[in-house]
């Protein structure tokens, strides 16, 4: 009886879980062998960490360029993991690329708004290496390698509202390329995530709201006891600039188990529908001509960090009133937004979630269409001259 129960109960579960999710490529393309070959050569390098010989991701580089872009593959599954594969173009400088995603004074977020939470790096005097990556951007024979841990909480996912914290450890290496350097990122999550706590898209998720809370649980009616971990994933993502077009070309391949009672509930388009969304931000902010330089950006952060916690609330209250009270607060429970409203919420925010809100807020006043009040900042100090 018990079995019947519970084959009943996951049978629904993934009903409830499945949505329609983003297509794949009709015209499917054969991954080689050779390329899942390099893709375990780089698995390999962070566990025995050798120095990444560029001969030996050559195929994988390559497979990436002649992959034409907005292509969409699932792969072969890695330890019982769906796996995935998304290519996409970006239309800004390589040296820019750089600087964005990986400048230690710039919040990661900042790229990856839809995407991350929040990002620390465990492992001591990272920074540094950073610098020495951007600063070889241009050198197109030199090889750059950093490694280390990092701690990462994610947003609230599209599908249940729950969001996850890990830790997982990645490898960042900057490779010579036939005409220009070739970026490459590999992360591997092979320690279980915290459990899965309630958050709450408010609205559209391309407007980068999100409320979060301390429940564990999904979202969804009837699951709210649910209790969901992400098990394992693995990544690489490939950046590949085209001196003649200036543009970046880039592949990403990931791999994720996630779910309840060790059972992976993941399917192939929830990975790919994680992947849109992080290249949408990516593209979005990275692409617009309005985008404030990194300088700026850095300065607004220090600008806020500056500020106690009081000046902070002040400063966030309007954008908490402002998505409790328009219509897109609909899409979240009620109890969501009556702790927003009641107060409650803002006396629970740590200072690093106002400054998050109140740091993408000015993005969003520069790329977006936001009013300037919820921004909470003055001109910065590059604006005063």
């Amino acid at each position: 009886m018990t079995i019947k129960w519970l084959t009943i109960f996951i049978t629904n579960l993934a009903f409830l879980l499945a949505a329609a999710g983003p297509s794949f490529s009709q015209d499917q393309h054969q991954v080689a062998d050779q390329v899942y070959q390099e893709l375990d050569y780089l698995s390999s390098l962070i566990e025995s960490g050798e120095e990444i010989n560029p001969a030996q991701v050559a195929a994988l580089t390559d497979f990436v360029v002649t992959t034409p872009s907005d292509t969409s593959l699932t792969l072969k599954e890695r330890n019982g993991m769906k796996g995935v594969l998304h290519t996409f173009e970006i239309d800004r400088s390589f040296v820019d690329l750089l600087d964005y995603l990986y400048n230690p004074d710039m919040p990661a977020y900042i790229t990856r708004p839809s995407s991350l939470q929040s990002q620390q790096w465990i492992t001591p005097e990272i920074d540094k290496e950073f610098r020495r990556l951007i600063d070889a951007a241009e050198d197109t024979g030199t090889i750059v390698s950093l490694r280390g841990q990092e701690s990462e909480t994610i947003t609230p996912d599209t599908n249940t509202g729950s969001y996850y914290s890990y830790s997982q450890d990645r490898l960042v290496s900057l490779l010579p390329g036939s005409s220009a350097p070739i970026m490459i990122s590999v992360t591997l999550q092979d320690q279980i995530s915290d459990i899965g706590r309630r958050g709450c898209i408010v609205g559209e998720d391309e407007n980068w709201d999100y409320l979060y809370s301390e429940k564990t649980g999904l979202n969804k009616i009837g699951l709210g006891w649910v209790d969901s971990y992400m098990y394992e994933a693995y990544s690489v993502i490939i950046y590949i600039p085209d001196p003649i077009t200036k543009t970046i070309k880039s592949g990403i391949f990931k791999w994720l188990n996630a779910g309840w009672q060790k059972i992976n509930m993941v399917k192939s388009y929830h990975i790919l529908g994680g992947i849109k969304r992080f290249a949408a931000d990516l593209k979005g902010v990275l692409e617009s001509p309005d985008l404030p330089e990194v300088a700026e950006i850095v300065d607004k952060h220090l600008e806020l960090k500056e500020k106690d916690t009081e000046e902070l609330r002040h400063l966030v209250t309007p954008y908490l009133e402002l998505i409790s009270s328009t219509e897109d607060a609909g899409t979240c429970p009620s109890s969501f937004i009556s702790s927003v409203a009641s107060g409650e919420y803002l006396e629970q925010m740590s200072s690093e979630e106002m400054i998050r809100i109140l740091l993408l807020e000015y993005i969003k006043t520069r790329i977006g269409d936001r009013n300037s009040e919820t921004a909470g900042v003055g001109p910065s100090r590059h604006d005063r001259g």
